[in-house]
C-alpha cells in the first residue's frame, strides 16, 4: 500500500513538474496587442507603472472631453491628483507612525499643524512633475505616464521643518520635526508606488 502511495505521490510531482509554465510577460498579456488611436500598441506602462527608490511614477487619463488639448489637460490633471493624493498619504503616514512609534506624548496638536503645513506645501509644489509618455486608447482617451522626484517631497519636508522653526509657538517642536524629516526618509524607503 505503501507502495502504491508513493507511486502516485510521484507521479502527481512529475505531473505538476510537467505543467509548470515559464512565468508569464508583458507580450503574453492579450492587452499588449491593443493598436491606439495613433497606431501605437499599448506600452506596458499601461499594465504596471514603473516603480523607482528615487521617482514616483503616475498615469494620468483624460477622457470626455471635445478636443485632443483638452483631453491632455484633464490627464495632466488627474494625474496631478493622484500625486497629490500620494504626497499626502506619505505626509500623514509619516506622522501618524512617528507620533505613535516615537512615544510622542503632550502638544500632539502642533506635530498635526506641521503635517497639515507640510501636506499644504508638498501638494502645491510640481516642480520636476514632468511627462515622460502617452498613449491614445482606440476609443480617443489620453493615457500620460507622469514622473515626479521623491526628493521633492522632502525638500518640501525640509522647507516646512524650517519655517515651522521660525514660528515661537512652534520652537519647541524644531528636534521632533527634525526626528519626523528623518522618519519621512525612511518611509519613504517603505512606501513603493
Amino acid at each position: 500500500m505503501k507502495k502504491i502511495v508513493l507511486a502516485l505521490v510521484m507521479i502527481a510531482a512529475l505531473f505538476s513538474a510537467a505543467c509548470k509554465s515559464k512565468p508569464a510577460t508583458y507580450e503574453d498579456d492579450p492587452r499588449s496587442k491593443i493598436v491606439g488611436a495613433e497606431g501605437i500598441t499599448r506600452p506596458e506602462w499601461m499594465n504596471r507603472v514603473p516603480k523607482s527608490d528615487d521617482i514616483y511614477y503616475v498615469v494620468g487619463d483624460g477622457r470626455e472631453a471635445a478636443t485632443d488639448t483638452v483631453r491632455r489637460n484633464l490627464a495632466r490633471s488627474d494625474a496631478l491628483a493622484k500625486l497629490s493624493q500620494w504626497k499626502s498619504a506619505v505626509v500623514a503616514d509619516t506622522m501618524k507612525n512617528y507620533i505613535e512609534e516615537g512615544g510622542t506624548i503632550g502638544n500632539t496638536q502642533t506635530l498635526m499643524r506641521f503635517e497639515q503645513a507640510t501636506i499644504t506645501r508638498s501638494t502645491a509644489n510640481v516642480a520636476g512633475f514632468d511627462q515622460e509618455e502617452y498613449w491614445v486608447d482606440p476609443n480617443g482617451i489620453y493615457h500620460i505616464l507622469y514622473s515626479y522626484p521623491k526628493a521633492g517631497l522632502k525638500t518640501d519636508f525640509q522647507t516646512t521643518v524650517s519655517d515651522f522653526q521660525r514660528n515661537e509657538a512652534a520652537a519647541f517642536a524644531e528636534f521632533k520635526a527634525n526626528q519626523a524629516f528623518e522618519y519621512l526618509e525612511a518611509q519613504l524607503d517603505k512606501h513603493d508606488n
